[in-house]
């Protein structure tokens, strides 16, 4: 059995939305300093490097983190590279030939390579609003893609990241597939249960069927 890791390591110099912190690690406990042990403190956002977004969001009242279906985050994926300069739209979902009833995609793009950059990159490959609705006409349940979002950037009202939460699935962002060939898994994704939360931080792994 083959295992993936397809999460980004949390660093300080990483990948992060325009105005957004980068993680921070401090050392609240030292042993180098005579303490009995090690403790650190993490400040962090809940929409950094691989992470969830949860319908709260973008929609008001919507579900929060902790409320998702852990059903949707584990089970049956399909890993789908798609060629493609700058949008995935619903034609070229069509002639993917995505098997009906696939119920997890992971999209492989040129994206993964802007990952190997520490500053934000805007030129990245998203889905357009037809894609999204061509998704959840087939009723996908989790949509991953291998950048910070889904959507192209600085999009109003966030139409891509509203139509696919309003249909109950789950959006994941910032997935690491350069290793990974595309085919069917098994996908893990789990969040932290942040009670109230709007996405979460997630590690999240791909094995080999």
């Amino acid at each position: 059995m083959k295992v993936y890791d397809i999460s980004l390591a949390l660093r300080p110099r990483m990948p992060v939305f325009p105005g957004e912190p980068a993680p921070l690690l401090e050392p609240t406990k030292d042993m180098g300093h005579g303490d009995p042990y090690n403790i650190s403190r993490l400040t962090i956002t809940t929409h950094t490097g691989t992470h969830i977004d949860a319908p709260l969001h973008f929609l008001p009242g919507g579900a929060s983190v902790d409320q998702l279906p852990v059903d949707a985050l584990v089970g049956p994926a399909l890993v789908v590279e798609m060629a493609v300069e700058q949008e995935i739209t619903a034609a070229d979902l069509q002639a993917a030939a995505i098997p009906p009833g696939t119920e997890r995609l992971l999209f492989k793009t040129r994206n993964s390579r802007l990952l190997d950059d520490d500053d934000f990159r805007r030129d990245f490959v998203y889905l357009t609003l037809d894609a999204a609705r061509w998704l959840v006409e087939r009723g996908v349940r989790l949509v991953a893609i291998d950048y910070l979002s889904v959507e192209k950037m600085d999009a109003e009202p966030n139409i891509v990241h509203q139509t696919l939460l309003r249909a109950g699935a789950v959006i994941v962002e910032g997935v690491d597939l350069r290793q990974v060939a595309p085919g069917p898994y098994l996908l893990a994704c789990l969040p932290l249960k942040l009670e109230g939360g709007d996405g979460s931080p997630v590690r999240a792994v791909l094995v080999e069927m």
